[in-house]
């Protein structure tokens, strides 16, 4: 495999990494920044091409750290990958929804109990 090839693997990898992190999927990604569907980008994650001066700019716009992506360095100042970021969200949007979930299971046996001491109290009345 020739040098040139090497590195065209290597980058599709953070690529492919980077995309998986940011945006899931190659379409989802090629809808982000416009293009008709996810084959504009599958050169590029397959390795054949290197991303050029349009391409990068479409993808800087959308947030890809192509410097990473090219040279396997991430950009200085950065307080993390993204997906680190996005993973730390993620866990506490998770929390915060497992203890709603918990907040309104508690209330809805407290409405349960509360409609059976309506019943009770009407038959009394009738």
């Amino acid at each position: 495999m020739a040098a040139r090839e090497v590195v065209y693997k290597e980058q599709a990898k953070r690529f492919r990494e980077v995309i998986r992190e940011q945006f899931g999927t190659q379409i989802a990604l090629a809808k982000a920044i416009g293009a008709k569907d996810g084959s504009y980008l599958t050169p590029y994650v397959n390795g054949r091409s290197m991303i050029g001066k349009i391409l990068r700019k479409k993808l800087e716009s959308v947030g890809i750290d192509v410097d990473y992506v090219i040279g396997g360095r991430r950009k200085e100042g950065d307080p993390g990958s993204c997906a680190e970021q996005n993973r730390e969200i993620y866990d506490l949007c998770t929390d915060k929804i497992l203890d709603i979930q918990k907040k309104l299971m508690e209330l809805s046996t407290d409405v349960l109990e509360i409609n059976k001491m309506i019943s009770t109290i009407k038959k009394c009345v009738d």
